[in-house]
């Protein structure tokens, strides 16, 4: 069943050129396939396989080309503590802007930006404006439990994972003896992330973190998803046209 969303009242947003308007009611080919509304899935944090992976760092184009137009367990949870991680390959699996909808009152209010012209949402004028670069990566939180998970990290620390990732000293971000550690400190109503790369050699001395065997290394690489798997699935045409019929003012 579809996610169910109770909304609240309507925003204004700038309104599209008429013609501009028809001609991409016209360009539905791009968009998602429609789906009815018994076949839709609901919106999940679950990660979608979409077809066979091309090489990692294809990844990382869509970083740059993504941040540009947007200005539970399952997930990397980062924290004012420290957490020691293992990056399970060189680049993001999957990269994506989303809208954040706040008339939405019951349901995610996170909706994934298709990322091209045909897009609802930016066609009326609403901005994509968080930005997400997901990788698997192996969480140490519990040195005697590690767990792989879903890391989404935001735009400032994409870029500095692509500067190691494509630095020949540095990279690549999986290589057998580099971990990292994330912590996040909040400063007034900021949120400032902090990375940096730990050799293998140093993280029992330095963080009491012993490192992962070669078999739970093995057993963890298995796990890791093609790039082109999904985190959160986009919208069909029709559940847009819901979001946008709600955001839009009465004519």
């Amino acid at each position: 069943m579809p996610e169910s969303r109770t909304y609240g009242r309507r925003r204004s947003l700038p309104a599209r050129p008429a013609e501009e308007s028809g001609s991409k009611q016209g360009r539905g080919d791009a968009a998602p396939a429609r789906r009815d509304a018994a076949e839709r899935e609901p919106i999940s944090g679950r990660v979608v396989a979409t077809g066979a992976g091309q090489t990692a760092m294809a990844g990382w184009d869509d970083v740059d080309k993504i941040a540009s137009a947007a200005s539970g367990d399952f997930y990397l949870k980062v924290t004012e503590n420290r957490t020691v991680i293992k990056i399970l390959s060189d680049g993001p699996f999957d990269v994506y802007a989303s809208h954040w909808i706040d008339e939405i009152e019951d349901g995610s209010k996170s909706v994934r930006c298709w990322a091209n012209s045909e897009c609802p949402l930016c066609g009326i004028g609403d901005k994509a404006k968080r930005f997400s670069a997901c990788f698997d990566v192996v969480s140490m939180e519990d040195p005697d439990a590690p767990a792989i998970k879903v890391w989404e990290a935001g735009i400032k620390i994409a870029r500095q994972l692509k500067d190691i990732a494509t630095d020949s000293k540095r990279g690549p971000l999986d290589r057998a003896d580099l971990y990292f550690t994330i912590r996040k400190e909040t400063k007034k109503k900021s949120v400032e992330y902090t990375l940096e790369r730990v050799k293998e050699r140093d993280l029992e001395e330095e963080y009491n973190v012993p490192p992962l065997t070669h078999e739970e290394l093995v057993e963890f690489l298995s796990q890791r998803h093609e790039y082109g798997a999904v985190v959160k699935e986009p919208l069909d045409q029709e559940a847009m046209d819901e979001v946008v019929h709600l955001l839009m003012e009465d004519a």
